[in-house]
């Protein structure tokens, strides 16, 4: 019980950072892009790394900042690892809805 306390814990801290509409627009895309199930999971992996890549250079492009690189330290990792799990979920779902109306057209 101690192993899944600590998982939630990871995932529930790191949740909390996610911007919905980004995330939401991101794993709308990788889901209706996938076309198998190892699709889905590395599609996952893929959109982390991309909602990473534009959360860090939305304030370069649009509001003239300097860029900075994040610190991959472990909270890092922990908001990883819980927009990964949440990508999944979505990608999956959208995945899911796209095999049963594709079957339904024939």
């Amino acid at each position: 019980m101690d192993l899944i306390n600590a998982w939630w814990a990871i995932i529930r801290d790191g949740v909390h950072h996610i911007q919905p509409v980004q995330f939401v627009i991101i794993g709308l895309i990788f889901g209706w892009m996938a076309s198998s199930v190892g699709a889905v999971v590395f599609g996952s992996l893929a959109a982390s790394v991309l909602y990473i890549a534009v959360d860090r250079l939305w304030p370069v492009v649009f509001q003239h900042q300097t860029f900075a690189m994040p610190a991959f330290n472990t909270e890092f990792w922990h908001f990883f690892l819980s927009l990964y799990f949440a990508f999944l979920v979505i990608v999956a779902v959208v995945y899911i809805v796209k095999q049963i109306v594709e079957s339904i057209r024939g």
